[in-house]
């Protein structure tokens, strides 16, 4: 029996060009706009025979056509206006994409149609559109400005306030624990791409970042993973107080793994049980 499933995001071309619609000022003057259908479809060949299915239920091929999956088009949406349905064309989401970076203006619809979420990404304003660097260059759905929450009569709810990616304030303030980051920081500073030696790891500092003052049902596990081809993985969980406890020597030690082999571990936090952030470490000697 061959097998081959895919669950996808089918971007479909239409030929109209558009002014972007927003309700902010915008480096942006024209954009094509692209649907996308926001469906998981499957495919198998069963005995010779072939299978089509839409969310777990049997389709036609030409349905099945319909949502099957083009990524060159996708990855010629740099800008464009993406707008996302659902297998009965009802609009879910409309946003200035590259590829599937967010780079403008977006909004979130209730199935009523009402707006369920207004908000920006940082625009792209150095002129320079190659996707495959858009995220290393720092134009990746960055948040930024005012974001606006509505209920389904389209009342406002509450507005978070964003700049470059850093979260500001919360208006008003929910009564909910509501965390947006994890800073993972060694001697005060951050250890994104950085690398570091056993002993390090025993020092970093953990720090969840919170968007309002309510912190109510927190209950933060930190888990410590270590996977290498040729040897079992291993994990420990920790709490976020005594997480300096930990000992990396160990943790090797119990699978086998020699402590002068180049290894990568992930660092997972949770609270109560839902992961919030992960991070990947390379660990040198």
């Amino acid at each position: 029996m061959k097998k081959n499933t895919l669950i996808i995001l089918l971007l479909i071309f239409t030929n109209l060009s558009v002014f972007g619609q927003s309700d902010s000022p915008t480096i942006y003057k024209k954009l094509s706009t692209k649907k996308m259908y926001s469906v998981g479809v499957s495919f198998q060949t069963i005995k010779g025979k072939a299978v089509y299915e839409l969310d777990g239920k049997k389709i036609s091929k030409s349905t099945y056509d319909k949502y099957k999956p083009n990524w060159n088009n996708l990855e010629s949406c740099c800008p464009c206006l993406l707008k996302y349905y659902d297998k009965n064309d009802i609009l879910l989401r409309e946003i200035v994409s590259c590829t599937d970076c967010g780079v403008g203006d977006f909004k979130e619809f209730y199935p009523n149609g009402k707006v369920k979420l207004s908000g920006q990404y940082k625009e792209n304003n150095s002129g320079n559109w190659d996707w495959k660097t858009i995220q290393k260059r720092g134009y990746c759905s960055v948040p930024t400005g005012k974001w606006t929450y509505f209920n389904k009569k389209g009342d406002t709810l509450y507005s978070e306030f964003w700049k470059n990616g850093e979260f500001i304030k919360q208006v008003p303030e929910l009564n909910k624990n509501e965390i947006w980051k994890v800073d993972l920081t060694l001697n005060g500073e951050s250890v994104e791409n950085r690398s570091l030696t056993i002993d390090q790891v025993r020092q970093l500092v953990i720090t969840p970042k919170f968007k309002n003052s309510s912190k109510i049902d927190t209950n933060f596990k930190v888990k410590f993973e270590v996977t290498l081809v040729g040897y079992k993985e291993n994990e420990k969980t920790f709490s976020i107080e005594n997480f300096n406890t930990i000992n990396v020597l160990e943790i090797l030690s119990e699978v086998g793994i020699p402590s002068e082999k180049a290894t990568y571990f992930s660092l997972t936090v949770f609270n109560n049980d839902k992961s919030i952030e992960m991070f990947r470490l390379a660990i040198v000697n």
